[in-house]
């Protein structure tokens, strides 16, 4: 297993975090009332800058942890249910990460506002982190496999996701010796700080290897085949 940490500077994921708050938040900055609002957030992260504090630790391993168990590493097995439907051939290793951003300090705990755009902030600073960290999983992904033809990094897959418990954050956690950047794992899974996230990544030999979360094939997914089809039954009903 490979280990490598990372610091990522506040003003390199700033401005993409910008633009998911302004999104997030739902401005259109050509109304003066969203130009307001706006400001007031940006105060918000000027107060609270100090606490965003960007870092991540990534550990390769290579494909032989992928048994017919699961994913068997540091001692730990990882095993879910959508593991099954990935090929074993075409997967070239493994990327597991963490990321913290801290936390974006606010001002005044009575004042609502201060702690909405405080923890908006602080959630787009870990998904812009989260951009960056990518970035460089991927260069190293094609320093790793270089002259091995194509690779390709698959979707992200961590606790909580793809019928993975959310208790096996202290499994990814003791992986990438999360405490190397201050993560720490509650026994229910919650990470603190709170505006961190781990996971991992497959690199795949070929394109075209997706992932399809089982929930759309619920009954209750507007996305679903199955909730069109009753939700037509119904409309036939009450006509």
């Amino acid at each position: 297993m490979r280990q490598r940490l990372f610091e990522i500077n506040e003003q390199d994921a700033f401005e993409e975090a910008k633009q998911r708050f302004i999104k997030t938040c739902g401005f259109d900055l050509q109304k003066n009332k969203h130009q307001k609002m706006m400001k007031m957030g940006e105060k918000v992260r000027e107060d609270g800058i100090d606490g965003i504090e960007i870092r991540a630790m990534l550990s390769f391993c290579d494909k032989s942890i992928l048994t017919d168990e699961g994913l068997k590493v540091a001692g730990e097995t990882l095993a879910f249910p959508y593991l099954e439907r990935i090929p074993r051939d075409a997967v070239c290793g493994v990327y597991f990460y963490g990321l913290t951003v801290g936390e974006c300090y606010f001002s005044s705990e009575e004042n609502i506002m201060d702690f909405l755009y405080a923890d908006i902030w602080g959630t787009n600073y870990v998904d812009a982190s989260m951009s960056i960290l990518q970035k460089k999983i991927e260069e190293d992904m094609r320093e790793t496999f270089a002259g091995a033809g194509e690779v390709y990094l698959s979707c992200e897959f961590g606790p909580g996701y793809f019928g993975m418990p959310v208790s096996d954050s202290q499994k990814i956690m003791k992986i990438i010796d999360g405490e190397q950047i201050g993560i720490r794992v509650k026994e229910s899974g919650l990470l603190i700080p709170q505006k961190s996230c781990m996971g991992f990544f497959f690199v795949y030999n070929r394109p075209g290897i997706t992932a399809e979360a089982e929930c759309i094939r619920c009954g209750g997914n507007s996305k679903g085949c199955e909730f069109c089809r009753i939700r037509q039954e119904i409309e036939e009903r009450l006509k």
